[in-house]
């Protein structure tokens, strides 16, 4: 079966009754053209169906105000709502997004990369893998031109625009929120330590818990992977310690749902026999019972600077070019009624 043939711009030309040059003109806005052509560029546009080709654009320099995102976990809600946020932004400003999911894998990660750079996108909204590195390959996009802009994790310190949470602070201030209410022997699950959100985060715990004089005692911190799985195997850990902990904060929404759900199983009274601070404030913890406190990520703020970010770097058409910047957001502690005061 033959495939339809797609519309081109000289058939928009003939059916305006315009050179093709002149729809070019118009459809790129570029150059002088009347407003009596535009109208019947835009009519042939419309009735013909015609879509221009990102490819083509790309080839000639144009903008083909599409965007990619690259994400590791299309599962994590913090990141489907990530995405959500910058899809909206995005469409206000008349563009496309394409989703891709890096799965923690670098060569799925490198695959997308290259498939985002040949359908020419203006810029990619970027997460990197967990695992691997295609530093080398990012920053040779970012030389020839291509704007990327980083989001909650780093790797490319002074070499791209970056927007992240201030890590460090909101686990430092759920450990202060703990040792106003007398809590001294305070468990952290965390994640892998090898990617900025994982490192800071276990900075954060450690200084606050040297500085505030409290327990620092190893079998307190539990640092695996930013899974349901590693939240449910540490907190059975910390539960089965001889002088298991009194306050538990767990280092993200999947570990905190693992948590929560082992000391469901076993029967942990909350706040009554632990307090729970989780971390990436989500409504399943609102609806928890009791609710749980959490330090929250403004995403949406996460993701208008974000956008603001690639957007002057794509008007301004100076892909790389330029002091990179980065965005440290504060984060907030949502107090609700999984703590209490002890001692």
């Amino acid at each position: 079966m033959r495939r339809k043939q797609e519309v081109t711009i000289v058939d928009v030309a003939m059916a305006a009754g315009l050179s093709p040059s002149t729809v070019s003109r118009v459809l790129n806005q570029k150059g002088y053209y009347s407003a009596e052509n535009e109208q019947k560029v835009r009519h042939a546009v419309e009735s013909l169906g015609y879509r221009p080709s990102w490819s083509a654009r790309s080839l000639k320099g144009a903008p083909t105000r599409v965007v990619g995102l690259i994400i590791p976990d299309i599962s994590n809600v913090f990141y489907t709502t990530l995405a959500g946020a910058l899809l909206a932004r995005m469409r206000v400003l008349d563009y496309d997004m394409i989703l891709c999911v890096n799965d923690e894998n670098a060569q799925l990660d490198l695959n997308y990369l290259e498939m985002l750079q040949q359908k020419g996108v203006d810029g990619i909204f970027y997460t990197h893998p967990a695992h691997g590195n295609n530093s080398v390959h990012v920053r040779r996009l970012v030389a020839e031109g291509l704007p990327i802009v980083e989001l909650n994790r780093q790797r490319e310190k002074n070499f791209l625009d970056a927007v992240l949470p201030d890590n460090f602070r909101g686990v430092h201030q759920a450990v202060e929120y703990l040792a106003s209410l007398g809590h001294r022997r305070i468990g952290f699950i965390s994640g892998s330590a090898e990617i900025t959100t994982g490192h800071e985060r276990l900075l954060g715990y450690q200084s606050a818990v040297r500085l505030l004089g409290l327990d620092d005692d190893p079998a307190l911190l539990k640092i695996g992977a930013f899974t349901r799985q590693h939240g449910e195997q540490a907190t059975a850990e910390l539960l089965a310690l001889p002088n298991r902990p009194t306050a538990l904060i767990a280092g993200s929404n999947r570990i905190s749902m693992g948590a929560l759900m082992v000391m469901g199983q076993a029967a942990i009274r909350i706040p009554d026999d632990m307090s729970v601070i989780g971390y990436n404030d989500t409504e399943w913890l609102t609806a928890w019972n009791p609710p749980i406190t959490a330090v929250d990520i403004a995403v949406d703020e996460m993701a208008q600077l974000a956008v603001d970010l690639l957007h002057r770097r794509v008007s301004g058409g100076n892909g790389g070019d330029g002091k990179p910047v980065t965005y440290h957001l504060s984060t907030s502690l949502i107090i609700r009624q999984s703590c209490r005061k002890i001692g």
